[in-house]
């Protein structure tokens, strides 16, 4: 499975990046793995103070600060894209699919389905 990230770091152009740009990115993905392979990886620390981000590069194994995709001068967050600032926003991402030519099937897959198919075939009850 392939998650794509929503975090501006990870995308094409950052903050900037536009939601057809996220959506082309995975057609480009589906056309090179298949769309069974993919699904959305957010993982948002949302509201959380830098700190928390701070504890979770760092936490007390490390002497050495780890800035992430960031720098000294610039270690916060990044805004999100404005079509998902929130989880709240996670029907853009299927409206995008959607208009980006994806069936309501696939999009059905990418929201979620391929997920629920992998941890089933991986990690559900086990036969025998």
């Amino acid at each position: 499975m392939i998650g794509f990230s929503i975090y501006p770091h990870h995308l094409k152009d950052a903050s900037d990046c536009s939601l057809d740009s996220f959506c082309e990115m995975i057609a480009r993905a589906a056309d090179a793995y298949g769309i069974e392979a993919l699904g959305i990886g957010s993982d948002l620390c949302q509201d959380q103070p830098d700190s928390v981000v701070e504890w979770m590069r760092n936490g007390r194994w490390s002497k050495v600060m780890d800035y992430g995709e960031g720098s000294a001068d610039n270690a916060g967050f990044p805004p999100q894209p404005d079509w998902f600032e929130t989880i709240k926003d996670f029907p853009n991402i299927a409206k995008g699919l959607s208009s980006y030519g994806f069936s309501d099937d696939d999009v059905a897959a990418v929201m979620g389905g391929n997920w629920l198919r992998f941890y089933d075939e991986n990690f559900g009850p086990q036969k025998g």
